[in-house]
């Protein structure tokens, strides 16, 4: 005799309800199905299905025992037979498969004609004390099939079982490929989206973070980006996560270590553990259950780890192939943005450097470009303009007087009043600025706050005299800024204003000179501590690192 291991009883189980279905329809026809397991076990028991059969299975059911016998023949011998009931129904029975395993058996019986003879009813009521006339009206109705019909009927049943089981496996597998078109779908667009989203002008930590929310998202499970500090650019995090993550920054640094042993010289490989064991070392971090880890980078130049765990279930070998795809990415992006960060260094020193020779051409003015790039930043920042717009900005007050590289120093550090040669000698200097800046495509954007930030609002500036909206807003607020340091600092020609004559002086040109908005923006500053932060020793290395935090 077959034996029905846990895999057989749940495929069985899994298919009670084609069986049901098929049970349902061979009612219709005055056939009772019942349902066996492969150790001959009845699992669905057989219901009568005419008013006959429940006459006499109401008496005793004196024919179960012979539909147990035929339901352990056909488990047994694993094919279909027939036989017959003590009171001489028809039985039949048909092996359940799946996939050539054995499941059990469905058997079903029937009332035959042979049942309604005269002398047949007649002894049949005798043995079981039922009523004549009701039982021989039972059986004009019921006793339609005759004995002869039995192998159309076990034929009718093999049919039926082969039909609903194929319909039903067509189903299941439609399902699961939707399900695994659905996920590849959701793989597909999160792996699109992070391309989408490898700019060098974003953030690690910004990246980084998008990474894990839309991973979690596909994959419903805890998941942390660990960065090793060592590999990353210093504004670079050690971790970002998502989803419900107990463990803190430098435990999730020390999970990842303990992995993948950042920093040695091993090669890290793809790791899955769905019967995670923590370490010693690491026993006071939350419970892991399971655990996938993927490294970030090559052997040569590993920057980190992306992790996932406490999966419901266990991890696979999708899960390996996304969560690899996205580390590549990642490294791509975190070698890219260390490159741009790298860079971004060097511009800004060169540019530093470049604007220092200008501003010691006079004393008096010795960082001026600096502060001024400082305060168009801070007014920026305080007039809600996106990142972008201030980085452009800062690089414009840093910029604003490169084209007084051209005017000779007698002019630049003249103590009394200029003559008219000198000033329109001067006024030169934003346009001279633009036309240095030109040939340098990664500051195009940059020029017209250069060249225009001597232009005032009611036309009397220059180069071009502009009016109103025709000037620039990036060339107001490094105007308004230029405007703000100017006073506030000695020049040849007198001392620093104080800062109640500088507020009142910007307050007097307002529409004029100066944008309305931006003078409401600005005066709404703690100006007095602004100036201290402004005159401190490391006003130059503040400006430097702001610059670099934009990178």
């Amino acid at each position: 005799m077959s034996q029905a291991g846990p895999t057989t009883s749940r495929s069985l189980t899994a298919i009670l309800g084609v069986l049901t279905d098929v049970k349902a329809k061979l009612a219709e026809l005055g056939l009772n199905m019942s349902v066996w397991d492969a150790e001959a076990n009845r699992v669905v028991p057989c219901t009568p299905a005419c008013d006959l059969c429940r006459a006499v299975c109401g008496k005793g059911n004196r024919c179960l025992a012979s539909i147990e016998d035929l339901a352990r023949q056909v488990v047994s011998r694993q094919e279909s037979a027939t036989g017959c009931t003590p009171i001489g129904g028809c039985v039949i029975g048909v092996p359940v498969r799946r996939r050539r395993r054995l499941l059990g058996a469905a058997v079903a019986c029937f009332p035959t004609r042979e049942m309604g003879d005269q002398e047949s009813l007649a002894r049949l009521c005798h043995t079981y004390e039922l009523d004549l006339p009701v039982i021989r009206a039972y059986a004009r109705r019921d006793c339609t099939h005759g004995i002869e019909q039995a192998e159309t009927f076990l034929k009718m049943l093999e049919w039926m079982l082969v039909q609903v089981q194929g319909t039903q496996t067509a189903q299941s597998e439609l399902a699961t490929l939707s399900s695994n078109l659905s996920n590849t779908y959701e793989e597909l667009s999160l792996l699109y989206r992070i391309s989408g989203a490898v700019r060098v002008t974003h953030g690690p930590e910004q990246f980084l973070q998008e990474v894990c929310e839309d991973l979690f998202e596909v994959i419903s499970t805890p998941v942390a980006a660990v960065v090793d500090q060592h590999q990353a650019p210093s504004a670079q995090p050690t971790a970002v996560t998502a989803g419900h993550v107990e463990a803190d920054e430098m435990q999730l640094q020390r999970l990842a270590a303990a992995v993948f042993s950042l920093g040695s010289d091993q090669p890290a490989r793809p790791i899955v553990h769905n019967e995670f064991v923590m370490p010693p070392a690491l026993a006071d971090l939350p419970v892991l259950r399971n655990l996938i880890a993927v490294p970030i980078g090559t052997n040569t130049d590993r920057i980190g780890a992306l992790l996932a765990f406490n999966k419901d279930g266990d991890f696979d070998t999708v899960d390996l192939k996304l969560l690899t795809s996205i580390a590549g990415q990642a490294a791509v992006f975190l070698a890219n943005n260390r490159l741009y960060a790298d860079l971004q260094e060097l511009l800004m020193g060169v540019l530093h450097a470049l604007t220092a020779t200008i501003d010691a051409k006079d004393p008096y003015t010795s960082g001026h470009s600096h502060r001024v790039a400082l305060i168009s930043r801070r007014i920026a920042v305080e007039h809600g303009l996106d990142d972008d717009k201030i980085q452009r900005i800062y690089l414009m007050g840093l910029l604003h007087d490169i084209g007084k590289i051209g005017v000779p120093e007698a002019v630049l550090c003249k103590p009394g009043k200029l003559t008219d040669e000198e000033f329109e000698e001067i006024k030169r200097h934003p346009a001279r600025g633009a036309k240095i800046l030109a040939g340098i495509k990664q500051l195009e954007d940059v020029v017209p706050g250069i060249v225009s930030h001597h232009e005032r609002l009611d036309g009397s500036g220059y180069p071009d005299r502009l009016q109103g909206d025709q000037v620039p807003l990036e060339a107001r607020i490094v105007g308004l800024a230029d405007g703000f340091d100017a006073m506030t600092s000695d020049r040849t020609y007198r001392k620093a204003l104080s800062l109640d004559v500088v507020i009142h002086e910007i307050r007097t040109h307002a529409g004029t000179q100066f944008d309305s908005d931006l003078v409401a923006t600005f005066l709404s500053m703690d100006l007095e501590a602004f100036l201290e932060e402004l005159r401190s020793p490391d006003q130059r290395v503040l400006s430097f690192e702001l610059a670099r935090g934009q990178s």
